[in-house]
This record gives structure tokens, sequence and C-alpha cells, in this order.
């Protein structure tokens, strides 16, 4: 039986026959010794048709890291972060030098707002919401409360197109937030490496300042133009992986917390056991006794909930 990896939050699904078919036709007269245009105007204006926002409000980036490593290095001071959480925003900020202020989540995985408000000499929050590897929503009222301090926030949304929840009303208020969003796990596109910020146009102007011409190869532009054109099949995959998480969850939920984005958080450190069983999930070193379950396809999401069950029955 082959290997299964449900361990980078990956879209089971490869992009639909349709748009292969439409890359592979525009691959055929591309003219590969141009450059792309600066600032992927096409490309822009289909996310701001996507999101309902103008082009002045839209960044386009080589995947989400590309915005985050671009943030945290121009904000240049200390940054927050609430663990457990994606490990990247660690990553960069200790590249630069800078502090990372750790003040981690409650025990129920909420934000502790008290405790990021006392960092004032903070020049970056990030809020990661669903929250990796947790998978929960952060309510807004407490986002809202980090914003009202006017410190630069990052909203992390990389998984927002699973979990129905839009902080894009938050914008009209707050000019000190960027929201990141990518088109590697809803739009299948991990291995093309395309992500996007929507902020305050002022904002979206001093990032582009920093940002180099040429900056993303016309393939990776042109299959995203081509996905989102064809939104209405990325639409069935998402409610395919919805239902299948609550189907999960349904079934292991004496050792997994509920979740609106596309994995679940187990409550022990199952890595080694699903490892033997030719399933490959994702380890969790700075969080104790917990692991990360992607959500597949129906049929490799079978055979974890049937590796999950002998587990339970083992040490219950």
């Amino acid at each position: 039986m082959d290997d299964i990896y449900l361990d980078k939050n990956e879209n089971p699904f490869n992009v639909p026959e349709k748009v292969r078919k439409e890359f592979i036709n525009y691959v055929k007269t591309a003219n590969f010794n141009r450059y792309p245009e600066k600032w992927l105007p096409s490309l822009t204006k289909k996310l701001a048709g996507l999101t309902g926002f103008d082009i002045d409000n839209i960044i386009v980036t080589n995947g989400s890291d590309e915005l985050l490593d671009m943030l945290i290095k121009h904000a240049a001071g200390d940054m927050v972060i609430s663990s457990p959480t994606f490990e990247m925003y660690s990553f960069y900020a200790r590249n630069y030098g800078y502090n990372v202020i750790d003040v981690p989540l409650r025990s129920d995985f909420s934000l502790d707002v008290d405790g990021i408000l006392k960092q004032k000499d903070a020049k970056l929050v990030v809020i990661c919401s669903p929250n990796n590897p947790s998978g929960n929503l952060m309510d807004r009222e407490s986002i809202k409360k980090v914003l009202d301090s006017g410190v630069t926030t990052i909203l992390d949304n990389a998984y927002y197109e699973f979990s129905g929840e839009d902080y894009t009303d938050l914008l009209a208020k707050y000019k000190n937030l960027i929201i990141l969003r990518t088109l590697s796990k809803a739009f299948s596109l991990a291995g093309m490496r395309i992500g996007y910020g929507i902020a305050d146009s002022g904002f979206i102007s001093e990032l582009k300042k920093l940002q180099a011409p040429f900056y993303m190869n016309i393939l990776s532009a042109r299959m995203a133009e081509i996905m989102i054109d064809n939104y209405d099949l990325i639409g069935e995959k998402i409610r395919y992986i919805i239902n299948e998480r609550e189907r999960v969850y349904s079934e292991i939920k004496d050792i997994a917390y509920p979740s609106s984005a596309n994995f679940l958080l187990i409550k022990k450190d199952i890595y080694d056991y699903m490892e033997e069983k030719g399933i490959h999930i994702r380890k969790l070193p700075l969080v104790k006794d917990r692991s990360r379950l992607t959500i597949g396809t129906k049929e490799e999401n079978d055979r974890a909930i049937e590796a999950i069950h002998e587990y339970i029955e083992k040490i219950f």
C-alpha cells in the first residue's frame, strides 16, 4: 500500500484538467524572453475582482512567505506572536535579529489580548486566523482591540476559504492592518508559490517600494489568473474538503480539536505511530504531545481514521 502525505496542509487535488489544458496552451505561445509586467497588473486586477477591492489595495508576492519576510524586515523591531502558531513568523524575525515576544494563546487557543497590549515596544503583531496548527478562528473583537492600539498588525488568513470568516471589512477602519492570503491551499497551487496581501492603499504603496520590479515568473502569474477564472471548480473542492474535515473530526473527536481550516490538531503525538502505517502527518516539535493531520481525499482520510481508531483502542 502506497504512503500517503497528510503533513503539509496541501490541497489533495491537483488543478482541474480544464485549467491544465488552458495553461499548456499558454505555455506554447508564451514569450519566455520577456520580463513580466511590473507588479503584475493583470493578476492584480483578477485578485481585485475576486476580493472586491481596488487594485491599489492589493500586492502580489511569491507565496505569502515573501510578503511576511518583507513586512517583518520593514517593521524593524520587536514582533509579537501567539504560540502555538506558524513557525515561519519567528524564523524571519530572527533572521533579521529582531526580538520575538511570545504571548501564548490561552488554553482554549484564544488571544491573550491584555498580554499583547502590554508589549509597548512592539513594532508588529502577527495573528493567524484560522490559526496553524490549532485550526480555530480568532475572535474579531479581540483582533479589533489589538488594532485599536495602532500597532501594525498582520492577519494571516491563509486558510480563509475553508473557514467562511472574512475579516476584510476591518480594512475600512484600520490602516494598520494587512491581511495575508495564499493560492497554495484552496487553489491547489502550492508548487507555484503565489500569495497576496490586502491593505490600505497607502500601506500597499509603501510595500511596493520594497519589492523588486520583476519578482514572479510569468508561468505562476498566468496559472493564478486561470485558476481565479475557474473559481467555480475550486469551490467544489473547497466544499469537499470542508465536508471531509467535519466527517474526519466526528470520527476522531476523542483526540482532535474542531477546526476551521483544512487540517485537524491532534491531542496526542501520534507521528511515529502513523509513520509506521505509511501515513505522514506533521510532527510539532514546538508543541508538546500534539500532532497535525491534513485533510486529504476520502480514501486517504479513511486510512487515517482507521489507523487512529486502532490507536484509540490501544490507549483507552
